[in-house]
């Protein structure tokens, strides 16, 4: 190896050490609710954290067993924003429904809306995301243990 690749690797690898450490990214996710467009999007944890004490968001599914041994399955997401724009969706669409049995308190959650005038906004898409840029740094219950 000649002297000046030596020297530039060092010089590389110096470089390198002087950096500064990234401890992960965080991404946190305003929930905003759109009326207009009929969506929502946000993070679970940003909503929960919000200052305002009236934002939500969440999805949630429901069983209902019915005594013919057969199941009645819904789902609903809704969530309100820091601006008071709020929307409640259903759907008892099976895909949809196990799409909503994949979020988890970290996850970054969308969905979708159609009116009908009825009084009653049907989902027509939902999605989750769960990665680690979503979750707080030092939020209480996150920590990481000190060895």
């Amino acid at each position: 190896m000649t002297k000046l690749k030596r020297s530039l690797m060092i010089l590389a690898g110096t470089a390198l050490m002087a950096m500064p450490a990234q401890a992960g990214q965080v991404n946190p996710q305003v929930l905003d609710v759109d009326l207009d467009n009929m969506f929502a999007a946000g993070d679970l944890l940003t909503a929960r954290d919000d200052k305002n004490d009236d934002v939500f968001l969440g999805c949630g599914t429901r069983n209902l067993e019915l005594g013919d041994g057969s199941l009645y399955s819904w789902a609903f997401c809704q969530g309100q924003d820091a601006d008071g724009d709020r929307a409640t969706c259903f759907t008892f669409n099976p895909e949809l429904i196990q799409t909503i049995r994949e979020i988890n308190s970290f996850s970054w959650v969308t969905f979708s809306w159609t009116d009908d005038g009825s009084g009653t906004l049907t989902c027509t898409r939902m999605g989750f995301s769960t990665q680690s840029q979503y979750l707080g740094k030092n939020q209480k219950g996150n920590k990481v243990p000190k060895d």
